[in-house]
């Protein structure tokens, strides 16, 4: 029981670190936001270096690596997809699959992973599908009538509708809020619609792929690697950092003068890193004591509710008596959907 208790509470802490770690980067133009993704991941890294001396210098495991560069790849996918989809539906699409990936894969024992086993399937699944459906009215969600509201000083939000956390969870470090700067809001082919559509699909999968590698090797376990899964973050988050390099090196190069390094987004993309660095580590925790079909749902599903009340409190943003009731629906979903997922477990859950 002590053990279960510990996977929740590492649910909060990736909940809290997914749904806050933007809020130093709110006012900040972070332009197209490639080299704010890159100073983002130097936080993640800093943050890993922490966890790695904490843990006594652990076994560094290269193969691990790959999980990071994988959801990098998911990552660098955003800005496309935001460009074609819009941010809403885009970032509604990449984060059910993500959700339905890492449910998935624990379920049915995908990608050299374990089945994973809950007491009570049926209120996991239902748990689970009510997660889903609480994304759905983000994407209804809109700015006032920019009539009734002051202009701000920034050229972007970077709290409005789903971006707002689920990025998290799960998700991605901050490419959203990225692209809803350097994205102005038009049309686009129905053509581009499917393009951004079907990427958006390919990347909610990479990102729910990313604890794989690590996960495979833990399954391994003693004499050759650790069975803890604390002893994998550092080259995870490694391979976030090296695989962002290489974008962002690609991206300097295409784009020559043109390319933004402003230094400006720095100190916060460090801040806004080491706060995902500390939920990705509470995510690591929570997969290996509560299950991936317990953590998955609840760690992508929820950070976005904490965000969007973070832009109500503390920037105004998504007032309106249509954004509230809309945000309401969220959270009794959410309720009514972790609680099914959590009761779920049992006593039987592995």
């Amino acid at each position: 029981m002590s053990d279960v208790i510990i996977g929740y509470l590492c649910c909060v802490v990736s909940v809290l670190g997914f749904g806050s770690n933007y809020i130093p980067v709110k006012r900040v133009d972070v332009r197209d936001g490639v080299f704010f993704s890159f100073c983002l991941t130097l936080g993640v890294l800093l943050t890993g270096l922490v966890q790695w001396a904490a843990f006594g210098f652990y076994k560094f495991e290269p193969f691990a690596m790959l999980g990071g560069a994988i959801w990098a790849v998911g990552n660098a996918c955003v800005p496309f997809i935001i460009q074609r989809c819009g941010l809403g539906q885009g970032q509604l699409v990449w984060s059910v699959t993500n959700m339905a990936t890492g449910w998935a894969t624990g379920t049915f024992g995908l990608f050299g992973k374990e089945k994973d086993s809950v007491q009570y399937f049926t209120l996991n699944v239902i748990g689970v599908c009510v997660s889903v459906l609480s994304l759905v009215p983000f994407t209804f969600m809109k700015e006032e009538d920019p009539r009734d509201v002051k202009p701000e000083p920034t050229s972007g939000n970077l709290g409005a509708g789903l971006n707002d956390g689920s990025g998290q969870g799960g998700g991605d470090l901050g490419a959203a809020e990225e692209g809803q700067r350097a994205v102005p809001n038009t049309s686009v082919s129905s053509g581009g619609f499917i393009a951004g559509f079907v990427v958006a699909l390919i990347a909610g999968v990479f990102m729910g792929s990313n604890f794989d590698p690590p996960t495979y090797l833990q399954q391994i376990g003693p004499p050759k690697h650790s069975g803890d899964s604390m002893d994998y973050v550092i080259s995870h988050f490694c391979g976030i950092v090296a695989a962002t390099a290489v974008y962002l090196g690609i991206y300097v190069v295409s784009k020559g003068q043109d390319a933004f390094l402003g230094k400006e987004v720095i100190g916060p993309g460090l801040i806004a890193g080491i706060g995902w660095g500390i939920a990705q580590i509470g995510w690591f925790k929570a997969n290996t004591v509560l299950s991936y079909v317990i953590a998955f749902p609840i760690i992508v599903a929820t950070p976005g509710v904490l965000a969007a009340i973070w832009g109500i409190i503390l920037f105004g943003e998504n007032k309106g008596r249509r954004n509230l009731i809309l945000l309401s629906c969220v959270i009794g979903l959410q309720i009514v959907g972790v609680s099914l997922i959590a009761v779920s477990k049992g006593n039987g859950g592995k």
